[in-house]
């Protein structure tokens, strides 16, 4: 047979094998398939009112727009110092590397070798040419080339794959940017409000306390019965006791805080309260429904988990065809220590390809590719659940928003009566007409009402850090398919 005639023999049992490796896969199954985005005309068209659409996404730095100082602060601390952003961006890095590795495979491999050896052939040996003899054997290859021919795409999808995982984890980490800037956000307006709580609650203790004196002094005095004296003693304790659950929550928060930015409880004990920017003015994008997916950052991530997964079934398949590579060597053979370098003689190449079939592999190769098909069906149901739940945190953002912001406007029409209740008892108790227990009741009936005007005012920052979450914060990755 000549050579051109083995050739086209190699070349048709490689097609023959190729083409029956088709039936190897197995009964094709039905994959999960990712579903489209869910409407929400209705839900946002509710909403207009409490927050029209006509702004724009979030600034990446969102948390700017508050105009608090101490809160730009806080979050860069946490975005420089937390131990788990600093995990995100490792899991980053390591991804990248990943790419990079893969990528390698898509070009030829050049290394160098050098062997020697003393041996002795057995007498009785299938080598009889060197039967009983001893001798050394030196080879230097300073050239030996590795090449894998990408016949079926193999080392393609596989770097497609890596490189999909790798941007998923960088939008992995915008989401945890995300997550760590809303957990402090929401931890410094908690703070904010339980700082303003506790100057609060403290007013109506001092009103309680002298309300109490007062009542010990008629009693004292014969002037009233003991009831109202309990019952002032009674309301004193409560708001006392509301002060200490006050006061832990301050220090709590300020815990919080601290661990957030990565530092021990001594730092946050210089935590600044500061009052920051009501965001009255917060508008919805134009096109939210039709750019939603991409602003968040989860559901890219998930997204692009489903396609690298995609790759990956790519690759298992490659597996069932013929893998080919060309593998090629110079260098110097002897068995003389004194010739190899001097005679031409020692010189010794090869070049060719190597082909492997797979022909029997217990099921292994099947079941690989049973693996990754099943790992992309839990991925896109992965994304589609984060879809889903990007969905709803919108419209649950919003529903809160306009919850929080109704009850915040009667909330302080409340106070606004209660104040000027408040000022007419000083007018009565100036002018005679009442004692000085009235004046005392209705100030503390208008702190207790301040109390839950900042608790309200406290939610209201929240429900607005909520509403930027759930725009994706800032986040402007790869657009959606």
């Amino acid at each position: 047979m000549s050579r051109y005639d083995a050739s086209r023999a190699l070349l048709f049992t490689v097609l023959l094998i190729a083409l029956s490796g088709c039936a190897w896969f197995g009964e094709e199954t039905k994959r999960a398939e990712m579903i489209p985005m869910p409407s929400m005309e209705q839900t946002l068209s509710a909403s207009h009112e409490a927050l029209p659409s006509h702004g724009k996404w979030p600034e990446q730095d969102w948390w700017k727009a508050f105009g608090n100082a101490e809160l730009n602060r806080l979050i860069e601390a946490a975005v420089a110092d937390n131990p788990g952003f600093k995990a995100a961006e490792a899991r980053l890095r390591q991804s990248q590397s990943m790419v990079d590795a893969q990528a390698a495979e898509l070009y030829p491999t050049v290394d160098a070798n050098v062997s020697f050896s003393a041996q002795r052939f057995s007498a009785n040996s299938t080598e009889a040419k060197l039967a009983g003899d001893h001798f050394r054997k030196l080879m230097i290859n300073p050239f030996i080339l590795r090449y894998h021919i990408d016949f079926w795409g193999q080392d393609k999808a596989a770097l497609e794959a890596a490189v999909g995982e790798a941007l998923a984890a960088r939008a992995e980490l915008a989401d945890a940017r995300l997550l760590l800037s809303v957990a402090v956000a929401h931890g410094y307006f908690d703070l904010v409000a339980a700082t303003e709580k506790l100057r609060m609650i403290e007013g109506i203790v001092a009103y309680r306390e002298n309300l109490l004196k007062l009542e010990q002094v008629r009693v004292d005095t014969g002037l009233a019965a003991t009831t109202p004296l309990l019952y002032a003693q009674t309301q004193l304790g409560e708001v006392r006791e509301i002060a200490a659950a006050v006061r832990a929550e301050v220090e709590l928060q300020k815990n919080l805080l601290a661990t957030l930015a990565g530092k021990g409880p001594d730092w946050g004990r210089d935590i600044a309260v500061g009052r920051g920017v009501s965001p009255k003015r917060l508008a919805l994008p134009r096109d939210l429904p039709l750019h939603l997916l991409a602003h968040r950052p989860d559901v890219t991530a998930a997204r692009l988990h489903a396609e690298a997964a995609a790759q990956d079934i790519k690759v298992a398949k490659t597996a069932f065809y013929p893998d080919v590579n060309l593998i090629a060597f110079a260098g110097l053979h002897s068995v003389s220590m004194t010739d190899v370098i001097l005679q031409g003689s020692s010189l010794a190449y090869a070049v060719g390809p190597s082909i492997d079939f797979p022909i029997f592999e217990g099921g292994r190769l099947r079941a690989e590719l049973s693996y990754r098909e099943a790992a992309y069906d839990a991925a896109v149901e992965r994304y589609n659940n984060s879809l889903l739940h990007a969905v709803q945190e919108v419209a649950d953002s919003l529903t809160r928003w306009r919850d929080i912001d109704a009850r915040l406007a009667e909330q302080r029409q409340t106070v606004d009566a209660i104040t000027e209740t408040s000022r007419l008892a000083q007018t009565l108790n100036r002018t005679g007409l009442n004692d000085r227990s009235e004046l005392l009741e209705a100030s503390a009936v208008e702190y207790e009402q301040r109390f839950r005007l900042a608790a309200l005012e406290g939610e209201h920052f929240k429900a607005a850090v909520q509403v930027i979450k759930a725009l994706g914060g800032g986040y402007a990755g790869t657009r959606e398919h």
